[in-house]
């Protein structure tokens, strides 16, 4: 009986547990594009604000 129990369901609780592990380690594909591009958009605004800020300093140091 327990042999019979291996061959039907070993084969199923390996692929089952095979997949877990490839999605625990690859991750979510939704999830991976989502953060990418709020990491994008976060670098973008992030040299937009340090373009202003280095034309204002600019500006100031030429006042002075």
């Amino acid at each position: 009986m327990v042999i019979i129990a291996m061959t039907l369901y070993l084969p199923q609780h390996i692929a089952f547990l095979t997949n877990r592990a490839w999605f625990y380690y690859n991750g979510d594909e939704s999830a991976k594009t989502s953060v990418h591009s709020v990491v994008q958009s976060a670098t973008n605004t992030v040299l937009v604000v340090k373009a202003a800020a280095g034309s204002s300093i600019l500006d100031a140091a030429k006042e002075l």
